[in-house]
């Protein structure tokens, strides 16, 4: 499996994007524990938490704090919304409030549903 030029945690991250692509792994399937996949595979965990981040941040899983990593991923048909929690996430990344989130949802959707 870990074999080639790519780093470690790219060969990771995109096997696993192959398996979920392919409906191996079906949305809302938990996958192993970065602990579990480390001690597979015979590396870091860190290397292994570096390729679920990767596959977060591209929107094929989503990381519940100590609940673990599930697929969040149903063959494009939820590809707008995840692309949009991404970026809310970014967002909050960069440093905005909830409450400066909201108000911008509001002034984009205004007269659509009277949030």
């Amino acid at each position: 499996m870990l074999k080639g030029k790519e780093n470690i945690f790219e060969q990771i991250a995109n096997n696993y994007k192959k398996l979920i692509i392919t409906g191996v792994f079906k949305n809302g399937e938990y996958l192993p524990s970065c602990r579990e996949l480390a001690r597979e595979l015979g590396i870091n965990p860190n290397t292994v938490a570096r390729a679920y981040k990767q596959l977060e941040d591209e929107g094929f899983v989503i990381a519940l704090i100590k609940k673990g990593v599930y697929v969040n991923y149903n063959n494009n048909e939820n590809k707008d919304l995840n692309e949009f929690k991404q970026y809310i996430k970014k967002l909050k990344t960069d440093g905005f409030s909830y409450e400066e989130l909201i108000q911008a949802l509001k002034e984009t959707m205004k007269g659509e549903n009277d949030l």
